[in-house]
């Protein structure tokens, strides 16, 4: 059964991330063994940038937070799910805390640059806009994503639903849940 990691980047509780993590629960259901991190309800420090990572041989941090918690299962998963909103055109702070924190990863060593044990995995991002189209923050997405190859994920796969401001409106878009179930499959296969 794969392993899928699923980070909800939201603090919006009634939000269309929220919604989407269930949508995908069930996607997911009896088909992967799922663990969710709520970066809106988690600790996950900035990268302290001090570089006591370097001096270990996989990937550690000596911060003690949600996120150095969560190393091994980032290590370890097959794919790994995100779904945020977009804040002024980028991943919001939260989710930007999170992607340094993958500095963890990086072995300036190697020739890809990462000590992930896992290597070739697939990403995923889900992201809503409040308003505009989607095609605007879609090269946003796809550029931040690849920014997760440190930590072994290369294969990246993105979608941004626009012009969802109310909360769990993405729920509504018929293009959305098609694209969930599409999503789902690509990182069940």
């Amino acid at each position: 059964m794969k392993k899928i990691l699923i980070v909800n980047a939201s603090k919006r509780r009634n939000g269309n991330s929220y919604a989407m993590e269930k949508r995908f629960g069930e996607l997911f259901d009896g088909k992967a063994d799922v663990k969710v991190l709520r970066l809106g309800e988690s600790a996950v420090n900035a990268c302290l940038a001090c570089d006591a990572c370097k001096r270990k041989t996989t990937p550690n941090c000596i911060q003690k937070d949600d996120f150095t918690a969560l190393i091994p299962e980032i290590d370890s998963c097959d794919g790994m799910l995100i779904l945020s909103p977009v804040y002024w055109d980028q991943f919001p702070a939260q989710l930007k805390a999170f992607l340094d924190r993958t500095y963890s990863f990086m072995d300036f060593t190697q020739p890809d640059f990462s000590m992930a044990g896992r290597k070739n995995k697939k990403i995923a991002g889900f992201f809503f806009a409040g308003f505009g189209p989607a095609d605007v923050y879609t090269s946003m997405a796809e550029t931040n994503l690849k920014n997760f190859a440190v930590a072994g994920f290369t294969d990246v796969k993105a979608h941004v639903t626009g012009n969802v401001n109310a909360p769990a409106s993405a729920m509504d878009d018929e293009n959305a849940l098609k694209a969930a179930e599409e999503t789902a499959q690509w990182l069940l296969a």
